[in-house]
């Protein structure tokens, strides 16, 4: 996995976890048990060493929907299913809480998870490409250049290519647009940074 990954762990630990100070920074203060057990401190070691964060108990709730568990006569609940991020993202996740309404048939109640992470990237990377394109495109020079290029390549690829598979040609089209495209970005920044220099070169003068 990259380091980009979000790892997310959850599941029934059979391990209660409290609200002990040195418990924290792994934990938080919201947990239903006041005292960590055996299993507790092995679930938080392997946390520590994963470089994980345990979520669902930092976030305050009535204890009712702390509870993940319940015995059969219903007089025993306890909270020994978690959810672990990696600390990376543990700010991803907003909330978490036991819903009382759904029937599962099950002694574990269901974990609503809320989960939120921000797509920056990528989406900046796109919006960036298409505001460099528009910007292009209300040069007239440019416009006009780009139209010639595309019906060059498009004339050259129809005398060469004999296929008759109808994926292969759209996949040959978008190809010489998305190059020709990438071409006229390279060629406009390269036409501005030589005129930042050569702007630069006369106020030295």
């Amino acid at each position: 996995m990259a380091n980009s990954d979000i790892k997310i762990i959850l599941g029934d630990f059979n391990a209660k976890v409290a609200t002990e100070d040195i418990y924290k920074p792994t934990n938080g203060s919201e947990s239903l048990h006041n005292e960590t057990k055996n299993n507790g401190i092995k679930m938080i070691q392997f946390t520590i060493s994963k470089d994980f964060n345990v979520r669902n108990t930092t976030f305050p709730h009535k204890d009712i929907h702390k509870e993940t568990w319940y015995s059969a006569d219903g007089r025993t609940v306890n909270q020994i299913g978690y959810v672990l991020i990696s600390n990376r993202f543990r700010s991803a996740i907003t909330d978490i809480r036991a819903p009382r309404g759904p029937d599962t048939g099950s002694d574990h109640n269901l974990l609503k998870i809320n989960f939120k992470v921000k797509l920056w990237v990528k989406f900046a990377k796109k919006y960036n490409e298409k505001r460099k394109i528009v910007n292009i495109f209300q040069n007239s020079k440019w416009k006009q250049e780009y139209a010639i290029e595309l019906n060059n390549r498009f004339e050259i690829s129809e005398n060469v290519e004999d296929e008759d598979n109808i994926n292969e040609k759209w996949e040959n089209i978008k190809t010489i647009i998305k190059e020709t495209k990438q071409q006229l970005i390279e060629k406009d920044e390269s036409t501005k940074a030589l005129k930042s220099k050569a702007s630069k070169r006369n106020a030295k003068l």
